[in-house]
């Protein structure tokens, strides 16, 4: 049986996290993005045996498409926001 997850990187800093939408709790993280990735597979095979020795049914990706974009706002120019 073979399953395809989308994850989600973020780096902050020098810090690299990766969670997977479709299961929550489950992340990874690490000093590098390839240290995330590799982080977020081992999290992601220990929790597919804990569900499997509870009995339950492993859960498919219903995430069809992916992207990512970046929005900006300045909150210094809407009421009740101080500018710095």
């Amino acid at each position: 049986m073979s399953l395809t997850y989308p994850i989600v990187l973020v780096q902050e800093d020098s810090k690299w996290w990766a969670y997977i939408p479709d299961l929550p709790g489950v992340y990874g993280s690490g000093g590098s993005e390839a240290e995330a990735k590799k982080d977020i597979i081992q999290a992601l095979e220990l929790y597919i045996e804990d569900i499997v020795e509870e009995g339950k049914p492993i859960p498919t990706s219903h995430i069809k498409k992916l992207g990512t974009d970046q929005i900006h706002k300045n909150t210094g120019t809407l009421p009740g926001f101080l500018a710095f």
